[in-house]
């Protein structure tokens, strides 16, 4: 990925073993959701968090993203605050 898409740093990168297996089953790995996340390709949010995700780029909210795999699971993605920490995990749906 270019440098010049990325639109923040993610930080310390935490995947749960349930992320981890889904993303496993289906071909993908994180760094495939992570690309998408740091470019502020937010998946499948509302629109309403997309807006909350482009003011949270400058005002220094959590960024929230959502990914459906090829099965039909959902990862999410959260990147804290302070961008610090970023964290996939299985949507419970």
């Amino acid at each position: 990925m270019e440098l010049s898409n990325v639109k923040f740093e993610v930080g310390n990168i935490v995947v749960t073993p349930a992320a981890s297996a889904a993303l496993t089953a289906n071909g993908q790995t994180a760094d495939d959701l992570l690309a998408r996340h740091r470019r502020g390709d937010w998946g499948d949010v509302s629109a309403q968090v997309r807006r909350v995700n482009e003011r949270g780029l400058v005002e220094q909210f959590n960024l929230h993203s959502s990914y459906s795999l090829p099965d039909g699971r959902r990862l999410v993605v959260v990147t804290s605050r302070d961008r610090a920490t970023t964290m996939i995990h299985l949507d419970a749906q």
